[in-house]
């Protein structure tokens, strides 16, 4: 995985830093599901009490209605001075074609799993898109918790963490890796005789989500033949697909812990934390793909503006190698 941030061509003195910063606008993406699971996180990121303007964006940007939304957050930012936009995805991980089609849809890509669909929005003003929770340890904080709630004797117990998890191979291997590290966090913090990570893969082609419900059923069975079960997702909030979980589980013994990872102020307080990394020249960001395919968007987001307006209003990418690490550059 390359790793990449986004720095403001032009920034040459402390002043002129502190300044930019101050313009600074927060975009929160998320995928979005029912009325209490958008509550959740617009109650998550106000709680937060960020020191920046900040837009909430649902959706997978699939359809050019969830491209709309986004681009009516960006255009408020915009309009409420930012000179910037720190954009964080407010996803369980970074690899997805969520990601990749935010990406796309920011102009940091060019292009998308669903491009036939959405067109890239106009965004006037240099952007960073963050990496997800991924294995932050927050994460496992809140795991622990929830688990906690459900044990009894956690010696004599194994956890299962499910979550939605992706599509592709490549992804899916990304997403097993971080869970492994929070299953890590989590048996050392509670004791617990073993984490074991799941993804349900619940968008996937008809075969794969046959063989992922065929596991995850397993490895319950299996678990239960000598330990207490406790089946915890690892899943934003709650009103999505957590009844998916008690439904592939039935009949299986098993505790299953209903709540998500929100409402909760310590995602919150990691929002402000991934903003105030993103804003250190010296941070790690994330273009959601490889940075190939970023340096070809000037070009497919100036066609795309050209088309719009008759004029392009769009900064050049390039890659480059400072310190050894990969980084894209708004020039």
């Amino acid at each position: 995985m390359r790793r990449v941030g986004w720095l403001i061509a032009g920034v040459c003195c402390a002043a002129a830093a502190a300044n930019a910063e101050e313009r600074v606008g927060v975009l929160v993406l998320a995928h979005g599901g029912e009325p209490r699971w958008n509550a959740a996180v617009t109650e998550t990121v106000g709680g937060a009490a960020l020191p920046w303007p900040a837009e909430i964006a649902f959706g997978m940007g699939m359809h050019a209605d969830e491209a709309a939304r986004l681009q009516e957050a960006v255009s408020a930012l915009e309009r409420r001075g930012a000179g910037r936009i720190v954009a964080v995805p407010l996803l369980i991980s970074s690899h997805s074609m969520i990601i990749r089609q935010y990406a796309y849809l920011l102009g940091l890509r060019a292009d998308g799993p669903w491009m036939e669909h959405a067109a890239p929005i106009d965004v006037r003003v240099p952007v960073t898109l963050t990496r997800a929770l991924d294995d932050a340890a927050v994460v496992a904080e809140i795991v622990a918790d929830r688990a906690r709630e459900v044990s009894r004797e956690p010696a004599s117990e194994i956890v299962v963490l499910v979550a939605h998890g992706p599509n592709e191979e490549a992804d899916q291997a990304r997403w097993l890796a971080a869970m492994e590290r929070i299953g890590a966090a989590v048996s050392a913090r509670e004791g617990f005789r073993r984490v074991i990570p799941v993804t349900m893969r619940d968008d996937a082609p008809e075969a794969v989500l046959e063989e992922a419900v065929r596991r995850l059923r397993e490895t319950v069975a299996r678990g239960a033949e000598d330990a207490r079960v406790l089946v915890v997702p690892l899943l934003i909030a709650n009103g999505g697909i957590e009844h998916k979980i008690r439904e592939r589980l039935d009949g299986l013994p098993c505790v299953i812990q209903e709540r998500a990872l929100l409402p909760d102020a310590r995602v919150g307080a990691w929002l402000a934390e991934r903003v105030r990394a993103a804003l250190d020249a010296d941070a790690d960001g994330f273009a959601g793909g490889d940075l190939a395919a970023a340096s070809d968007a000037r070009a497919a987001r100036a066609e795309h503006h050209r088309g719009r307006s008759g004029s392009a209003h769009v900064h050049s990418v390039s890659s480059v190698k400072a310190d050894g690490r990969s980084r894209a550059v708004i020039e």
